[in-house]
């Protein structure tokens, strides 16, 4: 149960809600604590621990209802008026963005895929390869740096355990720009029918391997 704000004024210096949050931190304060900070003061005939209390009473201590009440409902609250219900809602709205998870991000394009990955290839003296996998809105789930110390290229299993940890949908494999023999070359188109292969036998879309540029400088 929430515990009614006091008169401001009242309370010793230390049990005021500015200096109780650089005490113990906003964690340590009530919820009309909170909102007393936020709306700063009160009014000529309402108290600012009135209307904070009362504003607690209308939302039943929830502040989930607080970020669902509108504008002309708030503002209606005695002691509220339009200036500190704007001020409220855009403190709600602040704590809704701090929390809102980012939006994926769309791989559709293949220049989309190169630019995102370009960053990741450090060296232009070596053959790198990345696995970008997407789910089936081309949406990044993950990326993994794939190295070739035993062999020329990834292993494949790798390749597939990644993926099927990941629930992709899609795969890409990215290499560096880099001037490979003939004989590499050849094999690496072999290598790239086989991992196509193996993905499609997992029900994985294979969009195949990209070959990204150097960063420009």
């Amino acid at each position: 149960m929430e515990i009614r704000l006091t008169n401001i004024k009242d309370l010793s210096i230390a049990d005021r809600p500015r200096e109780k949050l650089i005490k113990l931190g906003p964690a340590g304060l009530s919820n009309a604590e909170l909102i007393a900070i936020i709306l700063r003061a009160g009014t000529r005939t309402s108290p600012l621990a009135k209307i904070c209390n009362t504003i607690i009473e209308t939302i039943a201590n929830d502040m989930f209802e607080l970020s669902e009440i509108d504008f002309e409902q708030l503002s209606n609250i005695q002691g509220v008026g339009q200036v500190k219900a704007i001020t409220l809602q855009a403190a709600v709205e602040l704590g809704k963005r701090s929390i809102r998870p980012d939006a994926p991000l769309n791989l559709h394009e293949d220049k989309s895929v190169a630019d995102f990955i370009r960053p990741y290839f450090n060296a232009d003296n070596v053959v790198q390869y990345h696995l970008v996998m997407l789910n089936n809105q081309s949406e990044l789930l993950a990326t993994s740096e794939m190295t070739t110390e035993s062999s020329p290229f990834p292993d494949i299993k790798s390749i597939v355990k990644l993926s099927l940890e990941a629930g992709a949908f899609e795969i890409i494999l990215c290499r560096n720009k880099f001037k490979l023999s003939k004989k590499i070359a050849d094999e690496e188109k072999a290598y790239t029918i086989q991992l196509d292969a193996a993905a499609s036998m997992l029900r994985i879309k294979m969009r195949g391997l990209m070959v990204i540029n150097h960063l420009k400088t």
